[in-house]
């Protein structure tokens, strides 16, 4: 009776692990990433001319990223990615947006960076930090890590949780990926669709 109990334990446990599966690739698939309003690029033109180097902007995002974006500095008319211009964080690009089912952080370093866990963490890495490498992209002919950020292990940062896109072009590194809310290969996913659409920003 008892190994009844556990076969049929065994069996819902499959069924519901191999649902949840197919349930985040529909989840991925139909997320539709739709071109963003001129305001968002008009942002990241003006926050490379702010900074002075190239900045990441993506050119589509899910639409629901796209429908209520507000700035908060003011230097910023949306969040999409803006510049920062005093204390530890200077001359580094952040950006956030989000909805009530995802969430997409950007950041841009003013230096090359090749410890991963620093371009996740920026002005507030701390020893201890640490990201979980996941595979090697090659997209837009950049060659991309892409990394999961525990939140354990990245105490404070933007990109706890994230599933992050790094790469570096000329002096510069950049960041960019989305929450893991709705399982670890939708996410990815959706940061392969992100990676596509990114397009440098020069001043």
């Amino acid at each position: 009776m008892k190994l009844r109990s556990l076969l049929l334990l065994l069996a819902v446990v499959a069924t519901a692990a191999a649902y949840s599966s197919v349930a985040h690739g529909v989840l991925a698939r139909q997320v539709r990433f739709v071109r963003v309003r001129g305001r968002y690029l008009g942002q990241c033109r003006l926050t490379a001319r702010r900074l002075g180097y190239p900045i990441p902007c993506p050119t589509r995002l899910p639409r629901a990223l796209t429908q209520h974006q507000d700035g908060a500095t003011p230097y910023c008319a949306v969040t999409v990615i803006c510049p920062i211009r005093t204390g530890p964080w200077t001359g580094w690009a952040t950006g956030s947006v989000s909805s009530p089912d995802q969430h997409l952080v950007i950041t841009a370093s003013p230096k090359p960076l090749s410890n991963y866990a620093k371009v996740v963490n920026g002005p507030a890495w701390y020893p201890k930090a640490r990201v979980k490498p996941l595979a090697w992209l090659t997209v837009n002919g950049w060659r991309i890590r892409l990394v999961f950020v525990p939140a354990d292990t990245n105490d404070g940062s933007g990109f706890a949780h994230h599933v992050a896109l790094i790469w570096t072009v000329g002096r510069h590194t950049y960041a960019a990926g989305f929450h893991n809310f709705a399982g670890m290969p939708a996410t990815v996913q959706l940061d392969r669709q992100l990676a596509a659409s990114i397009t440098l920003v020069r001043p």
